[in-house]
């Protein structure tokens, strides 16, 4: 797509090939790389213009657009992201930045809750099932990732078929999972409840499906507790209006909304005082104008979206009004 930016920040491509053998540690070195057909997708029902107008421009971003627009994106987030779509666990010192961070992520989330062989786990989010399938092969626990997207779907089976991932992914929603009470030990997420319309609504259903004693793990795309109305208005509502968002919660949303469903032991934590945060993000002015440049220059209208995101991304960052939660619960009982 001759762009160097990828949707977190990261300045070097990695292809799907070097992922599956080397960034997913656990994969087999031989492992061939997905096979890729999009133009076998769905029927289109707004052009791409019109989608990203939709969700530029309306009040309030509806769950079908949403889901719409991750269809659409697949091609996209795979030529810059790779097959894991969430920020990275980035580490000090002058060392660059590559996919492995976002491994890295996947393995300090599952650490937080002790994740093992013995525990039922749900991806909510799973996207193509990349964590998915890492969490399976690196701790040998059962897993089953939630997406709304078909297409994505599609993908996580082969992706898991050609790794020997044994994972099951499901269509739905966050906020009506598909399954019975008390039936996971474990619930994880990577920056998808930032996108659902109801988090109140997906943290009780997280209530639901937990076993007692059963624990919550994830990461998240969130405001600052320090931005005020102003910031909101500068550089939260337009982050949203770049990455389908309906509204960025803060810290205190988050931890108000799981004591209401009773969930315990919170803990919502700042990832910017465990890792150097702004290494996977575009805060230099030197990255700023190569991506407004490269937005003037672009003639798709998706990916010239994400390339506003970016700045706008990356402009949050610098102001103190985004960052990324580290977010752990465990729902009472046993």
């Amino acid at each position: 797509m001759g762009s160097k930016f990828t949707p977190n920040g990261l300045s070097a491509q990695v292809s799907l090939k070097q992922e599956l053998e080397g960034i997913i540690i656990q994969f087999p070195a031989n492992a061939e790389p997905l096979t890729i057909n999009l133009s076998t997708t769905d029927a289109k029902s707004l052009s791409d213009n019109e989608l990203v107008a939709q969700i530029e421009d309306d009040a309030f971003v509806p769950r079908s657009v949403i889901d719409e627009y991750y269809r659409r994106c697949i091609p996209l987030y795979l030529d810059f992201l790779g097959i894991h779509w969430h920020t990275g666990f980035y580490q000090p010192g002058d060392a660059g930045i590559s996919a492995r961070d976002q491994v890295r992520m996947i393995d300090h989330i599952a650490s937080l809750i002790d994740i093992d062989e013995s525990d039922r786990v749900l991806d909510v989010g799973c996207g193509i099932g990349a964590t998915s399938c890492h969490l399976n092969l690196s701790r040998g626990c059962e897993v089953i990732g939630l997406t709304p997207v078909a297409k994505q779907r599609e993908l996580a089976l082969q992706l898991a078929g050609k790794n020997n991932a044994a994972i099951q992914i499901d269509i739905g929603h966050a906020e009506e999972l598909p399954y019975a009470d008390n039936s996971f030990d474990a619930v994880v997420f990577f920056e998808s409840p930032c996108h659902f319309e109801n988090r109140l609504a997906f943290f009780s259903e997280v209530e639901r499906v937990l076993r007692p004693g059963g624990r919550i793990a994830g990461e998240d795309w969130l405001a600052t507790n320090l931005s005020n109305n102003s910031q909101r208005d500068e550089f939260i509502e337009p982050i949203c209006k770049t990455w389908a968002i309906p509204m960025l919660g803060d810290a205190n949303e988050y931890l108000n909304l799981m004591r209401s469903v009773n969930l315990s032991d919170i803990s919502i934590v700042d990832m910017q005082t465990l890792m150097p945060l702004h290494k996977g993000f575009a805060v230099n002015q030197e990255d700023l104008t190569d991506l407004e440049r490269e937005i003037k220059q672009c003639t798709n209208p998706l990916l010239a979206l994400t390339l506003k995101g970016l700045v706008r991304l990356g402009k949050a960052v610098n102001a103190g009004a985004f960052t990324i939660g580290q977010i752990s619960a465990i729902k009472p009982g046993r």
